[in-house]
């Protein structure tokens, strides 16, 4: 009840403060900013243009499967930032220009400390051009060729709600994400020439860019690391080496830019004469003597990669002059060649004292033999991906319906990191103290929610230590399995460029309610399949969405096993198989009947499914077993305004996801049959302009999740589960069977102004 009253009073604070600025004195600032900027603009070859970001947020944990409060951490996380990019545009001549953004950041909870500010630079460019022709950029840039060459694939929620939509929005922009556009840091030079209505227009591109430099990480920390403490592939995103692409790109669209033909070239490779080393403790033991060793022992091999892309498209409608019509085609094919490295490995033997092979097996610390690596073996993979988009429709004035699909046909052994890096990596934001042990796992952790990874964000983040001791030994005592004791940004929206192995690691930790049939875009590895999306609207106040498709592996999965005596075991499936459909529709009320304030309501509905089936299990002396993976998401949003800038949002949401013999290494023991997710978020807000807004919202995430805990009552021991939290009790579980409930509260104002 305590806790409530606090709530209660700490959100009439926040609204009272945001309410008492009024309308009149917002528009005064507002006309007085601009009247700045275009004084400063008047002066010669200077622009300033910017985005301030400002949050405050009180999340609450709490669960009633912890009732003696076995987990001491705290329940309560604070966040109060402020993010200000000032944009500077000097153009000292007419056709050069230079770019520099600085970030100003804050943490307004500690406000007087000097750690909690920091100025940066994260944006640095000169760009120029030569007539009307030729453009050039050196430094920072933003680019998309294709979703096979060069694209950041992204999430699509239909009609989501502005109150969560907003929420989004700024966590990506925090990570200077655009669209689909890829951050790159290097030279690009663009050629654009118009040679009339028939031959139509000629573009050049040339590109040369750094994706990642070589850069020493501490692999037990969060940030930089996938999973921080784990020795397996991918695991860090440290770098041994830099890594570069060049590219070309070149287009043609003749007859009034109705037809059009594209060709991609892209090399993305390691820089071998950069190759380093570190210096580390071996084993993370603080005590031990630095020792020599790989920066990322991960990613031992360099990276050669080769892309070629071609591409045919048409637009029939625009060809034969019909305006209503809608009726384009593309198609696009690429080939990839890429090096491929595979550990030699060998069971590890023993030596005596004297360094003599006694022909025994050697033990690790476990009693048990283990594999050693004795060397590589490279193997140059060729793989080809076919990508087909048509859309069909009619539209005019009034009305317009829209038949868009998609076919793909990629297959296991293509690959192309600059398409195939997804934004959005699953990660726990919000109360990640409650599970500091199990926080890297991401999906898998106990505490984990789809909502919380979408939405929530800190740029920087203080884990609390588990111990009250103040010296070095304490907060070394202090470290985490999922990292040390360091300031870290908690986000899971990311432009980073990840390696072949990360990407392997990343879809075994993806969100299957989000990331289920394309967790890599269209450019996907291993699968072939259709998605039709349709659309009709109603001039600008009613639409409506349907969307169906289905894809399947080119390539089943097989599982091989080997254990110490040298007895293989191979475990196929079939080819898994992809389904999804649903739709949604939103509709603004107010503009139906004829008034100017809106009054908007949407709402959707998604299935996402996934069946898998072994194939000769019997042979191998078991059961053939069929799995599945089933997951149901509803959105639902309210918007309406009844100030000339004042306005009510709310939004829900939910998520069920069945589980049918889905197992995966992090939950082998204690796999989940079956998790439900709900939250609901209202508020008011404030309009300047779009992207301009004051918000105070209230809102509630409630998660439940089903375990099958046969196998961890049966050993006795919840040692291993890592998707069970730390307060399950083996020696209570009657049933073998564990309902996790948890829920979090959030009280927030947040403030996106863009100038």
């Amino acid at each position: 009840m305590k806790k409530i009253m606090n709530m209660k009073k700490t959100f009439a604070a926040i609204l009272a403060a945001s309410m008492a600025a009024s309308a009149a004195s917002v528009v005064e600032n507002q006309e007085l900013l601009e009247s700045k900027v275009d004084s400063v603009n008047a002066k010669r070859g200077v622009e300033i243009t910017g985005a301030i970001r400002a949050v405050a947020q009180t999340s609450r944990f709490d669960t009633d499967n912890d009732p003696t409060g076995i987990n001491k951490m705290p329940s309560v996380e604070k966040d109060e930032f402020v993010t200000a990019d000032i944009n500077f545009g000097f153009r000292p001549w007419e056709n050069v220009r230079a770019n520099a953004m600085v970030r100003l950041s804050a943490g307004m909870q500690e406000y007087f400390a000097s750690a909690a500010k920091s100025v940066s630079v994260p944006w640095l460019n000169v760009e120029g051009n030569i007539g009307n022709s030729f453009y050039w950029v050196v430094g920072d840039f933003r680019q998309q060729y294709s979703p096979l060459t060069l694209f950041l694939p992204g999430i699509d929620i239909m009609y989501e709600a502005q109150v969560f939509a907003r929420k989004r929005y700024m966590a990506e922009h925090e990570q200077f994400i655009e669209g689909n556009q890829r951050n790159l840091q290097g030279a690009n030079l663009q050629f654009r020439t118009d040679m009339g209505e028939t031959v139509g227009e000629l573009r050049a591109e040339a590109m040369f860019a750094r994706l990642n430099r070589n850069v020493v990480l501490d692999l037990t920390g969060a940030e930089g690391n996938i999973l921080p403490r784990d020795s397996v592939m991918g695991a860090s995103q440290a770098s041994n080496m830099d890594k570069f692409v060049l590219a070309g790109n070149f287009e043609w669209l003749p007859l009034h830019k109705t037809l059009y033909v594209g060709v991609t070239p892209m090399y993305i490779f390691d820089n071998e004469d950069s190759y380093s080393y570190t210096y580390r403790h071996p084993g993370y033991i603080y005590t031990t003597e630095y020792e020599r060793q790989d920066i990322n022992p991960f990613e031992l091999n360099p990276q050669k990669t080769l892309v070629v892309s071609g591409r045919l498209g048409a637009d029939v409608g625009s060809l034969i002059n019909n305006s209503n019509l809608i009726l384009d085609i593309t198609g696009e094919v690429a080939m990839s060649k890429d090096d491929v490295y595979k550990a030699d490995t060998a069971w590890a033997l023993e030596y005596d004292e004297a360094g003599n092979m006694t022909g025994n097996l050697a033990l690790n610390e476990d009693d048990q033999p283990y594999l050693e690596q004795t060397g590589f073996t490279k193997e140059n993979l060729q793989g080809m991906a076919v990508l087909v988009n048509a859309n069909v429709g009619y539209k005019t004035d009034d009305f317009g319906v829209r038949l868009a699909v998609d076919f793909i046909r990629n297959d296991s052994n293509w690959f192309n990191n600059l398409a195939q890096s997804p934004k959005f990596f699953a990660q726990r934001i919000q109360n990640s103290d409650k599970d500091g042990q199990t926080v890297k796992y991401g999906v898998n952790s106990p505490l984990y929610s789809s909502f919380d990874a979408l939405y929530n964000f800190t740029p920087k983040f203080s884990p609390v230590a588990t111990t009250l001791g103040t010296d070095d030994n304490a907060f070394k005592g202090s470290d985490m399995n999922s990292y040390s004791i360091a300031n870290y940004n908690k986000n899971s929206w990311t432009t980073n460029v990840f390696t072949r192995n990360q990407l392997a690691l990343l879809e075994t930790l993806s969100d299957p309610a989000l990331q289920m049939s394309l967790p890599n875009g269209l450019a996907t590895a291993n699968r072939m399949g259709a998605r039709a999306n349709l659309i009709a609207n109603i001039k600008d106040f009613a639409e409506v969405q349907g969307l169906f498709s289905f894809f399947n592996q080119v390539k089943p999965l097989s599982l091989i096993t080997n254990d110490y005596m040298g007895n293989v075991g191979v475990y196929n499936y079939k080819a898994a198989q992809y389904m999804e459909f649903g739709g949604g529709a939103k509709v603004d009320i107010f503009k139906l009947i004829g008034f100017t304030k809106p009054l908007e309501i949407s709402g959707s509905y998604k299935h996402s499914e996934r069946t898998m089936d072994s194939d000769g299990w019997a042979a191998l002396g078991l059961i053939d077993v069929s799995t599945s993976l089933k997951s149901d998401f509803i959105n639902a949003g309210l918007y309406v305004q009844y100030l000339p800038r004042l306005g009510v949002n709310a939004g829900f949401q939910m998520i069920n996801t069945e589980y049918e013999n889905i197992r995966n290494a992090y939950s082998a023991l204690a796999p989940l049959m079956k998790g439900k997710q709900m939250q609901w978020m209202v508020g008011l807000d404030y309009n300047i302009e779009t992207h301009a807004w004051l918000a105070v919202n209230f809102g509630m995430m409630n998660v439940e999740n089903d375990y099958n805990t046969a196998a961890v009552v049966a050993a006795g021991s919840a040692e291993g589960a890592v998707n069970l939290p730390d307060y399950y009790d083996v020696t209570k579980d009657q049933t073998m069977t564990y309902k996790h409930k948890f829920s979090q509260m959030i009280l927030e104002a947040s403030l996106n102004v863009e100038f």
